[in-house]
């Protein structure tokens, strides 16, 4: 990673960062990156013991500038994300100054969250919104401390392009595995512009990262087509230190403090799909899930 390092140099010496998704894979990577770069980094997993195994190994891994807390909760209902701010707000009561919506799944067949969403739809969309607005004020916070915006970079892939704008967030009907992923991700990347646009100026910034093809986990955890898929490119894909890349920038590059509602893929700005990048979809994308979760507009 140094010429990645060289390349876009920033430092988070005395920052705090959430990464979700970091028992392994790309959020793994995302956390071991920030920590790296001086950051106290709450590492987060659905279990608290997962999150603990994922703390031991970053610390071992590390070069010892920064530091490693575990944090946990279900991110497939409401009341797990709730379970993860409350943890947030004990251990940072001071402010956090980056988040990273890494964490997400894909399902094999359709089921329900306990709070009436597909589940796809649940952890991707609906618990990275619901993280976001429930540390809103931790992030302000963390700006204010040290005069710098926080950033928020939500994780989405390169599949948006395939996806569709779903109004009924429990999809009935015939359900397929890659075009839930797919819209789904396209989902929280317009809901990432359209927050990008309401809190321009506010100390927070919003970006989303595609990570490229690399080596995860998601196809194993499940299944179905995406499994297949990673079985056959998994020998000729980069590993998920490269996917972390566009995160690790996005949180420490002096050059992007107050940049906001960009799309990166491979660590630099990109244009996501047409569909994503229409407002007025955005706009009815921002509405809806403010509606659903009781965000304030």
């Amino acid at each position: 990673m140094s010429t990645f390092a060289d390349r876009f140099a920033g430092r988070l010496d005395g920052q705090t960062v959430l990464v979700t998704g970091a028992k392994g894979g790309i959020g793994y990577e995302t956390a071991r990156g920030a920590g790296n770069s001086g950051a106290t980094v709450l590492v987060h997993a659905r279990r608290a013991d997962a999150a603990r195994q994922a703390v031991e190994h970053l610390t071992r891994a590390s070069n010892g500038e920064g530091g490693y807390v575990a944090v946990a909760g279900d991110l497939g209902s409401l009341a797990g994300v709730r379970a993860l701010v409350d943890a947030v707000r004990q251990i940072s009561p001071g402010g956090l100054n980056g988040l990273v919506n890494n964490a997400g799944a894909a399902f094999s067949s359709r089921a329900l969250s306990p709070d009436g969403y597909e589940r796809t739809i649940a952890i991707n969309h609906v618990a990275l919104a619901a993280l976001t607005d429930g540390v809103r004020d931790l992030l302000r916070k963390g700006a204010d401390t040290i005069a710098t915006p926080s950033r928020v970079v939500n994780m989405t892939a390169v599949i948006e392009a395939r996806g569709n704008l779903v109004e009924d967030w429990s999809r009935p009907g015939k359900f397929k595995q890659i075009q839930a992923y797919g819209d789904a991700k396209l989902l929280a990347l317009m809901y990432t512009y359209a927050l990008a646009r309401r809190h321009e100026g506010d100390g927070l910034t919003f970006n989303a990262v595609s990570p490229g093809a690399v080596k995860t986990t998601l196809g194993s955890t499940a299944g179905g087509p995406f499994k297949v898929i990673q079985a056959v490119t998994n020998p000729f894909i980069g590993p998920p230190e490269k996917g972390s890349r566009g995160c690790v920038r996005l949180l420490a590059d002096p050059e992007l403090a107050s940049a906001t509602g960009g799309y990166y893929s491979s660590a630099r700005l990109k244009k996501s799909s047409e569909k994503s990048r229409d407002r007025d979809a955005q706009d009815r994308v921002y509405e809806k899930t403010a509606e659903e979760l009781g965000i304030s507009r």
